[in-house]
This record gives C-alpha cells, structure tokens and sequence, in this order.
C-alpha cells in the first residue's frame, strides 16, 4: 500500500503464506501490519467529501468495515498482489453501496464523489456510480491486469512502483496500463 517499504511488503507476504498455512494469529498480524495504512487511505478518500450527499462513513468505519468483509470471506490469498486486489475490490464495493443507500428513495439521495483519478476530484451523481462500477467490471473482464492497476492505484493509492513491484511488471507498464484505462474507462463512461 502507499507509504509502504520494501520491508512491510516482505512482512506482509510472510504473514499472508503464514495464515494460509494454517497460523491463524498471522491473520492477526497482517490486520495490525496493513491496518494504519488501510485507515489513511479511507480518510484520504473520504476527506473531499463533504456536503449533504457525501458518504456517510467516516475512515475508520470504512477501514472496519473493509477488514471485517476481507476477513469474512473466505478467501485464501496467495499473495501480497491478491489480497491487494481483494482489498480494492472489497473498498469498491463498499463505496458503491453506501452510495447506492443514500441514493434510495427512502434516504433522500444526494452524490457521492467517487474519482477516476486523486487529482482530479470531480464527483459523480449518484445514478453514475453504478455505471463506473459496471465499466471497472468491463475494463476486468477486457484486461484484468489494467484493472488491477486502476483499482491499485485509486482504491488503494499505491504507487506506481509498487503497483509495478505487486503485478511483476515495469513501471513503464504501468503507466501505460493506467492511460489506456483512464481514456478506456472516461470512453465508456460518456458513451
């Protein structure tokens, strides 16, 4: 995750076989390992959103709730890479339910400013939510690995050379996975 050194990525590939090999208490570790960082990321996507439609949640709501969905499942992961994917999926889904409740005629509507970049901060109506998470799905289903770099980069904020360090390819890489996908998905999302 973003801020995180080559030592924390080593400890948390270590704890992650560790729990898939049975140690349960290096489930444990891997929440005490990644959770402040987990915590910085929600605070960091929920900081611009202010006003009478933004998400109700406040960071450690959303990092709670991220962990307790991540440790519910019952996923394996292999690797530092998947549960990175799994993370960004679970933050994912949880931004597109919060938005989908407010948007329900019962809880009076209102936008949640979702971005398809940190730089840019531009919000998103409420009815757009569902197309952005529908054309993530169709960028996964055209080429997984561009969306793993999307949702690695926006979701989580990791760097692209730990994005390039998680997915075993070159920086360059990814950066060219991240502008075919920016223009892929701003494509998809006008149409």
């Amino acid at each position: 995750m973003a801020g995180e050194d080559p030592g924390d990525r080593a400890q948390v590939t270590r704890l992650l076989s560790a729990w898939r090999a049975g140690d349960e208490a290096a489930r444990d570790r891997v929440v005490e390992a990644v959770y402040a960082q987990v915590r910085h990321l929600a605070a960091r996507h929920l900081r611009g959103q202010v006003g009478a439609g933004a998400v109700s949640l406040q960071p450690t709501e959303l990092a709670n709730e991220l962990f307790i969905r991540l440790l519910d499942s019952d996923c394996t992961w292999t690797d530092r890479r998947h549960f990175y994917n799994a993370a960004a999926l679970a933050m994912r889904r949880i931004l597109v339910d919060a938005a989908r409740a407010r948007s329900s005629a019962k809880r009076g509507g209102g936008q949640l400013h979702l971005t398809l970049s940190a730089a840019e901060q531009q919000p998103l109506p409420e009815a757009a939510v569902d197309q952005l998470d529908g054309a993530l799905d169709a960028l996964r289903h055209l080429d997984p690995r561009k969306a793993d770099v999307v949702e690695m980069s926006y979701l989580l904020g990791l760097g692209r050379e730990a994005i390039a360090s998680a997915l075993a390819v070159s920086v360059a890489t990814v950066d060219r996975d991240l502008r075919f996908a920016r223009a892929w998905l701003q494509q998809r999302l006008v149409a």
